[in-house]
């Protein structure tokens, strides 16, 4: 009894000495871009703020909450084992699928899409990204070598992300349908499915996509005008043109913050989509450099937080949120560069979108809980115990000796 008494107060010791454990690391890349983020949204957005409000830190206030917001949910986070998005991923995914249903139906379209709810200032498809990977890591945790049945694995699989990526097509928004089919299928692979459901799964997702941006009018649009820019940059699309504009003109190290001429008109959604572009007018090519090392640190890390997660629940859960702000990065500074068809995504830390920053914060959160969590399970672990000590080695080593002599006089 006392022993037990002795390994509880043990495991007590070392729980509160890593209760405040980061990935330092970890931590350093999602705070450097939130620092950058709030900057360039201070940047992008008092000229705006004072047209349509009259503050000229309107915009930057409400972004401002919307962090404190995500720092607390993050730090609540941080104090539960990342297990309990377990038992309610199920609730969760239906509160989410219910939300996208009632947007489509009492939703207000802004620029010919319906996104938000109470004055778009919440965007249901930002929850639906964190949801699914919630769910899914749940429900490929859960198959182990059954998911590499078609009926248990490629089937279900297929109509959880259909059913998630239709409601955000109709509203419509293909950019988020497809960046929530690429995590899934990142997840999918990694979870260990078979290559014949990898391949079949891989083929018709990238076959409806495909037909959806030849078919829906504005992806259409899109393509077509990105097919122009490949041809001659100088026939590219208003907003396409302006983005590179502003790239260009940043130079090496930019023009100063605050001092960007695209946002003030020629860059339409300089503060949301476009960010990107202003900061590189802005901060030039080593800003540029800058937030992507931040944000290939954040993956890195992200990464190996996934590596060391104690259960293949927290590995698959690590990766769903590390590949979703690592594409959803991607995706955005590709539009921006001209090298993919123009959509809007914002730039995850960066861009301004309360909803989007929100969650971005609580992704974060999650792997630094499941990073924290991989550290304290190696702490726990019980210490190897030696097979034997020098003492008892010796000892035997004697007595082994002692009966081969014994041996050998009887024989002779």
């Amino acid at each position: 009894m006392a022993s037990v008494t002795v390994v509880h107060r043990e495991q007590v010791r070392v729980r509160s000495s890593v209760r405040f454990r980061f990935d330092y690391w970890l931590l350093l890349a999602v705070v450097g871009l939130i620092v950058v983020g709030m900057l360039m949204v201070f940047s992008t957005t008092f000229d705006l703020g004072l047209l349509v409000k009259e503050d000229s830190t309107y915009y930057f206030k409400r972004q401002l909450a919307a962090l404190a917001l995500g720092i607390v949910a993050a730090l609540m986070i941080m104090q539960f084992d990342y297990q309990i998005f377990r038992r309610f991923s199920i609730l969760i995914m239906a509160g989410t699928l219910a939300l996208l249903g009632i947007l489509l139906v009492v939703g207000e379209a802004n620029f010919g899409a319906v996104r938000g709810l109470y004055d778009n200032s919440f965007q249901p498809s930002e929850l639906a990204k964190l949801a699914t990977i919630l769910y899914i890591a749940h429900w490929l945790s859960s198959k182990g070598d059954r998911m590499k049945d078609v009926t248990y694995g490629l089937l279900p699989f297929s109509i959880i992300t259909g059913i998630v990526c239709y409601l955000i097509v109709q509203q419509p928004d293909l950019s988020t349908s497809g960046l929530i089919a690429l995590i899934s299928f990142t997840m999918f692979f990694v979870a260990g499915a078979a290559w014949k459901q990898i391949f079949i799964s891989g083929a018709a997702g990238a076959a409806i996509f495909v037909s959806l941006m030849l078919t829906v009018p504005h992806a259409a649009a899109r393509v077509s005008a990105w097919q122009e820019v490949l041809r001659d940059p100088n026939q590219a699309v208003w907003q396409v043109k302006q983005a590179l504009i502003a790239l260009g003109s940043g130079g090496y190290t930019g023009v100063g913050l605050g001092n960007s001429t695209q946002k003030f008109g020629p860059l339409p959604a300089a503060h949301t989509d476009g960010i990107f572009a202003i900061l590189g007018e802005e901060l030039g090519l080593l800003g540029c450099l800058v937030v992507l090392g931040l944000l290939g640190l954040l993956v890195w890390r992200g990464f190996r937080a996934a590596q060391n997660a104690r259960d293949s629940y927290g590995f698959l859960l690590a990766v769903g949120v590390t590949c979703w702000l690592g594409y959803q990065a991607l995706i955005n500074i590709a539009v921006i560069t001209a090298v993919i068809p123009f959509t809007g995504i914002p730039l995850p830390f960066i861009s301004y979108g309360g909803t989007s920053l929100l969650f971005s914060i609580i992704g974060a959160g999650i792997l630094l809980n499941i990073s924290r969590d991989a550290h304290l399970s190696k702490r726990l672990q019980p210490p190897k115990m030696a097979t034997e000590t020098p003492r008892e080695t010796t000892d035997m080593r004697r007595r082994n000796g002692r009966a081969y002599i014994s041996r050998a006089q009887r024989r002779s």
